[in-house]
């Protein structure tokens, strides 16, 4: 049962007292069964990840020996291997450079196409931001026998352009975030940019976009593990081992060394590394972007 106490405060004569409330008190059981909830959220999340690095930094025979334990020697072998004898630096470095630019032009038209929905009336404009929505409930592999159509018609299989064209038109979660802020920004602001003689290139570029930037992080946040992460469209598209990105890498060396368990948690826990370093870099600025936007005004 919550309790809730007020304690009154001395005045000076011929005023009227007020009272100061405090926060409601809660039940120590609620708070100790919400602390143990969350305990073991954090232990289901947190162990795998720890397990992963764990048995990547053993032998292989001890990961076979005791798959879930944390015993034997611990040494960077596992890595040294997949670099020397594996792929792993090729896979890293074509990931990289598809997500740079991928996620470069994917920011930069959603804050364009965002600001012109945001700014500008046009026939049809909610008809076309409507279909932008609907685009964000359809799958990605629904998506991957039509777009490797357009792939084989302009001659690009097997090229980094084939899948940085394709994840440019994941744009419409980036148009939403970002047309969400352009919309909560006072038309004041943008009404003295215009008495100021500035073109709607200048408001763009050096009033609202510096203003945007916890959401533009959140768009880049979210597409770089996106596009990291992404394994259908590379698995379709590149057919040469050299052009694969790391997921497909992963799954090629999975399949010729299903008995080497610490060499494989060794490529996942690579796999895994960048899109877990940007959360824990940017989770702040990530939190910040989510909700810019969310209250108008």
């Amino acid at each position: 049962m919550t309790t809730t106490t007020t304690h009154p405060t001395t005045t000076a004569p011929g005023v009227e007292p007020t009272t100061t409330r405090r926060r409601p008190v809660r039940p120590w059981g609620t708070r100790l069964l919400r602390y143990v909830l969350l305990t073991l959220l954090a232990v289901t999340i947190v162990y795998p990840l720890v397990w992963m690095a764990t048995a990547s930094l053993r032998s292989n025979s001890a990961a076979l020996a005791d798959p879930f334990g944390f015993g034997g020697r611990w040494s960077l072998d596992n890595y040294a291997f997949l670099i020397t004898d594996g792929r792993l630096l090729t896979w890293v470095g074509n990931s990289v450079l598809v997500n740079v630019i991928s996620v470069a032009l994917i920011a930069g038209l959603s804050a364009v196409a965002a600001y012109g929905f945001s700014t500008f009336e046009f026939r049809g404009k909610q008809v076309w931001f409507g279909l932008l929505i609907v685009g964000l409930m359809v799958p990605p592999q629904a998506l991957v026998i039509a777009g490797y159509r357009w792939i084989e018609l302009f001659n690009i299989q097997d090229t980094y352009l084939a899948l940085i064209v394709t994840y440019c038109g994941w744009t419409p979660f980036g148009i939403l975030v970002m047309r969400n802020f352009f919309d909560s920004v006072p038309k004041e602001l943008r009404e003295a940019a215009v008495m100021d003689g500035a073109s709607h290139v200048r408001i763009f570029l050096q009033v609202l976009l510096p203003l945007a930037r916890p959401s533009l992080l959140t768009v880049v946040i979210f597409n770089v593990i996106w596009v990291w992460n992404d394994f259908i469209y590379p698995l379709v598209y590149m057919q040469s081992p050299d052009r694969y990105t790391v997921p497909v890498g992963v799954l090629q060396f999975a399949g010729r060394s299903t008995s080497q368990i610490a060499v494989q948690m060794a490529v996942l826990a690579v796999a895994t590394a960048l899109p877990l370093l940007v959360y824990l870099v940017f989770r702040k600025q990530f939190v910040r972007g989510v909700l810019e936007g969310a209250v108008k005004g």
